[in-house]
């Protein structure tokens, strides 16, 4: 007779052992950093990189990384370039 094996219990207790093992990493931006580069403004997120790249500095108080700044404002620029090929289209 075949032996039945319990696949959950051992899916279970391989996490478990990675869990102890690596540190938990952080996936993306937090939800509060998402919150304060969507209320900046584009200039503002601009204006921010471009101290940065620079000066080296940060001009604001609140921690932002430098990748959720620019994958916020590349986000932007897409959406701009994207409406502005719409609007384009509907003039033809």
């Amino acid at each position: 007779m075949a032996e039945i094996y319990d696949l959950v219990a051992y899916r279970k207790q391989l996490e478990e052992e990675q869990e102890k093992t690596d540190p938990p990493e952080e996936v993306g931006p937090s939800l509060e950093e998402m919150a304060v580069v969507m209320v900046m403004s584009s200039d503002e997120l601009f204006v921010e990189l471009l101290a940065r790249v620079e000066y080296g500095n940060s001009l604001r108080t609140d921690a932002v990384s430098t990748s959720t700044l620019i994958t916020e404002l590349t986000n932007r620029a897409l959406h701009m370039e994207l409406l502005c090929e719409m609007a384009a289209n509907l003039s033809k």
